[in-house]
């Protein structure tokens, strides 16, 4: 390891810890000139990976149908740190000089985007976000998606560079080692380190049929939360200790068949203690047998690409027959007579290895690689039903009072006049004014709440109400909890960035810095609700929400959880507004979906909270039945970042996809909800992609919220969802506010009759840079 040096990292980072700072990447030896300058250090590493990773597994991808391979990729820090640099000129220089292309990379799931484009993958694309756990929960939900046969190849892995934030916020919670880290020994703090790791995964059968070389098999993985706090392990090592053994159990193993641990093993003490703690609850007599070690000695803490850099090394040494080891270990210090691997790797033999990855917000995720295949439990074949609405929204806090302003045509848009804005083009945004939210919220707990925070858990409350749900210690960890966002919370970090920028990062507050991850808010539900759960955290944009929907029902299906509580929550910031505004994507006028004369969007907040259920589970408690989910589907474009192919190919796939999962013709559709938002390329893609699957015979109805509640990124599809539940009921259809010269394309689905009562509806989603998903919602016993 070694400092990182002056670079566009932060000139300060070397005043708190050694880094494990990939020196010996140089992007110029695998990009091109043009290639590095459009992309970030985080996209760099993920492109360069991923083509090695491809090469090794001796995979042509050309021979594999674009549709059918996927992407599943963990991360924390993403983009931040050009956005960093852009929050740095706009703070400093004004908002005339800030550089706009900056932001071509900031998105978290910019990434994923570059690897799609260079790699020409067009399947689903899923970006996992919950910290320090992202990188092993993206590869086990890339398992996911194999054994729903959703692709035939999926790229799993995850990637994090050196990040001032990260640096100083870890600081600020006096958690970082200024010395090499010494998990399980002196566990004085962490070092900061970065790094990229993929794994090619695909079913035994089609690697064995194109002779490629099979390094270990994927046998499952588990997830759960503490619910306990926001940064330390519940110290009895309980959250752990679950999603070891839901880990194992979905592997089809025993205990007795691990041969090998890579702990989590930070460095911090209270980390140090829980995870050995948890281990011996777990192995029992056993527990000395079993040999643990932390890869983090030796390269650092890689944040969300620690659990696939990790399971990397889990399978290196499966392949080798070789431990890694546990460096800079002081056994006088050790506080667990266990064999953590001291000092040096050894041979050993291994058949069976567990992987840890616990994050903040109680986010735990356990990896199990093994030699040879064992049999996996075939999903549950049991409808996913929808039995609880949440929603805080510019039109209204509650479900009914939502679908009343949405009913009565209010407009949720309004002009912001505050000074920051001051410079924008547009000024319209869809701002929460209602605060009576905010009384399902603890006042105590509030206190620890970002805007996020409080949405999420708001309506997460809410949906619990709806749907007659108590979370109780005997089903506690039956029930689950999936976060989608778009925006993160950014409001807590332009603050904390702001204190780097403004004061210095010796100045950060640690009340603040627990609220930066994504999974944040998902941590928060967790902890006022008691759920212990699998739980897990989507951050792919605007796509998220309905992603959400997808891997809650998997978890369903495959017997993890009775019932998963999904949550969506879309911050509103003014330098949100001001970013989007730089890159010309706002409004001056209205919102106008699929119309000709469309000029830009408006965002807006809202959180918005569904609970599925097994339908067996929801009818033995007597709950009410609002829908069920049929289908869904997923594609990209695998074009440049920021871009949207107008041609609306992909998108079209999208919706074909998600029919053929659901057995639906497109006839049978009642109505589509698009997610148009007045954005050329967007509005024109999906335009063309409805026409091309709904605008021949007996189109749906097109109904589209934008224009009336303003785009509430991960949100929005969510927001749309909780209508067609009532348009399903009803057969009522909202108008699509703000339209005035449709594009042709759209015009059949436009005079179509409102047929929808008793049909199934399909909700769009479709993020900026081109990744797609649709869910087909239905009616419960039509």
């Amino acid at each position: 390891m070694r400092d990182p040096g002056d670079s566009e990292r932060g000139r300060d980072a070397t005043r708190f810890s050694p880094g494990g700072e990939a020196a010996d990447f140089n992007p110029h030896r695998y990009l091109s000139r043009r290639q590095v300058r459009r992309l970030d250090r985080s996209a760099q590493m993920a492109v360069v990976a991923a083509q090695a990773a491809v090469q090794a597994a001796d995979l042509d991808l050309g021979a594999v149908k674009p549709y059918r391979v996927g992407i599943a990729m963990g991360t924390s820090v993403g983009g931040l740190v050009r956005g960093e640099t852009f929050h740095r000129q706009l703070l400093t220089r004004g908002y005339a000089r800030t550089n706009p292309a900056l932001l071509r990379t900031y998105p978290l799931y910019s990434a994923s985007d570059a690897v799609s484009h260079h790699l020409g993958i067009k399947g689903p694309k899923f970006v996992v976000s919950n910290a320090c756990a992202a990188g092993a929960n993206a590869i086990g939900l890339a398992l996911d998606l194999l054994r729903s046969r959703q692709v035939d190849v999926v790229l799993a892995g995850g990637v994090d560079p050196l990040d001032i934030l990260s640096l100083a916020g870890f600081n600020s919670l006096q958690a970082v080692d200024p010395r090499p880290c010494a998990p399980y020994s002196r566990s004085s703090g962490i070092n900061i380190g970065e790094g990229a790791a993929w794994l090619v995964l695909e079913p035994e059968e089609r690697a064995r049929a194109r002779s490629a070389p099979i390094l270990a098999y994927l046998l499952g993985y588990g997830l759960s939360a503490d619910a306990y706090h926001p940064t330390a392990p519940d110290p009895a090592g309980s959250g752990a200790l679950r999603s070891m053994e839901r880990a194992i159990r979905r592997a089809g193993l025993t205990v007795d068949a691990i041969d090998y641990i890579n702990g989590h093993g930070t460095g911090t003490a209270a980390n140090d203690d829980a995870e050995p703690r948890a281990v011996v609850t777990l192995f029992k007599n056993r527990a000395r047998e079993v040999p643990i070690s932390s890869t983090k000695s030796q390269i650092g803490h890689t944040l969300g690409a620690a659990g696939a850099i990790e399971a990397a090394i889990c399978v290196l040494a499966l392949r080798d027959q070789v431990l890694p080891p546990t460096v800079n270990f002081d056994p006088d210090a050790a506080r667990y007579d266990l064999d953590f691997v001291p000092g040096a790797a050894r041979p050993a033999r291994v058949e069976n290895v567990l992987s840890n990855s616990f994050a903040f917000g109680g986010n735990n995720c356990s990896l199990v690689f093994g030699r040879k295949a064992v049999r996996s439990q075939p999903a549950l074949d049991t409808p996913v039903v929808i039995t609880g609405v949440g929603v805080v929204s510019p039109l209204g806090v509650g479900y009914r009072a939502f679908l009343e302003a949405v009913r009565e045509g209010r407009l949720g848009l309004r002009p912001v006049e505050i000074p920051e804005l001051a410079p924008c083009r547009g000024r319209l945004a869809g701002e929460v004014r209602d605060p009576s939210y905010r009384r399902l919220v603890d006042p105590a707990y509030a206190r620890r709440l970002d805007q996020i925070g409080l949405l999420a858990v708001a309506s997460a409350r809410m949906a619990c109400q709806d749907a007659g749900l108590r979370v109780q210690p005997s089903n506690a960890d039956r029930i689950g909890v999936i976060f989608a966002t778009g925006t993160g919370p950014m409001e807590t970090v332009e603050a904390v960035s702001r204190t780097i920028i403004l004061e210095g990062p010796h100045r950060v507050n640690p009340r603040l810095f627990p609220n930066t991850v994504m999974n944040a808010a998902a941590g928060h539900v967790c902890i006022s609700l008691q759920i212990k759960g699998p739980t897990s955290t989507l951050a792919t944009g605007c796509v998220a929400g309905l992603q959400a929907i997808w891997y809650a029902g998997e978890l369903i299906r495959n017997g993890e959880a009775d019932a998963v509580l999904v949550v969506g929550a879309d911050e509103y910031t003014p330098v949100l507004h001001i970013g989007y505004d730089r890159l010309r994507a706002l409004t001056d006028t209205a919102v106008r979906p699929y119309d000709r004369n469309r000029s830009g969007t408006a965002l807006a907040a809202a959180g918005v909270a569904l609970v599925l259920e097994s339908a067996a589970h929801a009818v033995t408690r007597g709950a009410p039945i609002r829908g069920q989910v049929l289908g869904f589907g997923a594609a990209a474009d695998a074009g440049p970042l920021l871009h949207n192919d107008p041609a609306g190919t992909a998108w079209a796939e999208c919706f074909r996809i998600c029919l053929d999962n659901a057995g639906v013709l497109p006839g049978d559709v009642g109505c589509v909800f698009g997610a148009a938002r007045g954005a050329r390329q967007v509005d024109q893609g999906e335009a063309r992609a409805l026409a091309e699957v709904f605008g021949r015979d007996r189109p749906p109805r097109l109904a589209n919220l934008t224009g009336q509640v303003g785009y509430a990124q991960s949100t929005a599809a969510l927001l749309s969802l909780v209508v067609a539940l009532e348009t399903m009921a009803t057969g009522w259809v909202p108008p699509v506010m703000g339209l005035e010269e449709p594009l042709p394309e759209v015009e059949p689905l436009l005079r179509s009759p409102a047929e929808a009562a008793g049909k199934p509806c399909l909700i769009s989603a479709g993020a900026w840079g081109g990744t797609y998903a649709a869910v087909l919602a239905g009616p419960w016993g039509a």
